[in-house]
């Protein structure tokens, strides 16, 4: 006869010992089925475009260390990496070998600018400025525009204004309608004492360009309160809190100016601020009071143009988004 024993029959230690085996079996289990999926899934991340591209050159210029061209590329793959010292060491190179010495400096004088090496990057601007500054095309010649422009930017973040002065009226001699170069140009005056050639410089900035950086308006607001124009520096303050992404603020601040001197400049501001939030009928409406009150105004006709008028056939999408509080449109 056949006897079934009780499992209560059984210790507790013999129990407890199966369990602990089974659950050991299990995780050996996982693991060993963990480790197959992921051998099976699993592939090592490829080289980036940038990194094949940037091996690629550096094989260039080992295997022919005169190659110029592959240089000059390396490095500026080196510069866009933010990869500076490897960079410079590669214009240096280029420069040893007496060939391209004016696009070496230009480009160095780049990577030590962004760097923040000014003296090191100032020295090579000014080799181009000796380069160019004499030959048949100077006024023409964008590289010899960039140094200046760049000599320029340097002077004035040394608080060396009236340097900048200088070379900013080159850079724009050469290129009228640099913006960047005007918005610089306006803060230098500024800074010397010359609030009404800072005004004529920063309001040809924002007459190219209208928003997206708050720099000029700021500038401006210094310059007109420095010439005792109380309401267009407020005009420009409240436009430097537009740029800034405060439409309400600029928005009450405007309104507050539309039956004083600055009546045109409000209205103007009231447009781009409509067109920025996709109303280009109420732009457009701002814009022609603004020209029935100065039939001359350059930004009102722009802007009218750009809305198309007030007519049904005004583009539909706003104006870029402005920049968040504090961002600048640096070169």
């Amino acid at each position: 006869m056949f006897r079934l024993s009780s499992l209560s029959a059984v210790p507790d230690r013999v129990i407890e010992r199966s369990i602990r085996r089974l659950l050991i079996l299990v995780a050996i289990a996982a693991v060993a089925f963990t480790g197959i999926y992921v051998a099976d899934r699993w592939r090592p991340a490829a080289p980036t475009i940038v990194d094949r591209r940037t091996a690629a050159l550096e094989e260039a210029v080992r295997a022919d260390p005169t190659d110029i061209a592959a240089r000059g590329q390396l490095a500026d793959v080196y510069v866009a990496a933010g990869r500076y010292p490897d960079a410079i060491a590669q214009y240096d190179a280029i420069l040893e070998t007496g060939k391209a010495d004016t696009l070496a400096h230009l480009s160095r004088g780049r990577a030590f600018l962004a760097a923040g090496e000014l003296d090191a990057a100032a020295a090579d601007y000014e080799a181009v400025v000796a380069a160019l500054a004499g030959t048949e095309m100077a006024n023409v010649d964008p590289n010899l525009e960039a140094a200046y422009y760049a000599l320029g930017s340097i002077a004035l973040t040394q608080d060396r204004a009236e340097d900048a002065v200088g070379h900013l009226e080159r850079a724009l001699a050469i290129k009228r309608a640099d913006a960047d170069a005007l918005n610089l140009l306006g803060r230098a005056y500024v800074a010397v004492g010359r609030p009404d050639d800072a005004v004529a410089a920063l309001r040809r900035a924002i007459d190219f360009v209208p928003i997206g950086w708050a720099e000029p308006y700021d500038a401006l607001a210094t310059a007109y309160a420095d010439a005792g124009d109380d309401a267009l520096a407020e005009w420009a303050a409240a436009m430097a809190i537009m740029q800034a992404g405060d439409l309400p603020a600029a928005d009450a601040r405007l309104s507050a100016l539309l039956d004083g001197p600055a009546a045109v400049e409000a209205r103007i501001g009231l447009a781009l601020i409509a067109e920025t939030r996709g109303d280009t009928a109420a732009a457009a409406a701002r814009y022609e009071e603004a020209l029935a009150l100065d039939p001359d105004s350059t930004a009102a006709r722009l802007g009218l143009a750009r809305v198309g008028e007030g007519t049904g056939d005004a583009p539909a999408e706003p104006l870029p988004d402005l920049p968040a509080p504090g961002a600048g449109d640096d070169r």
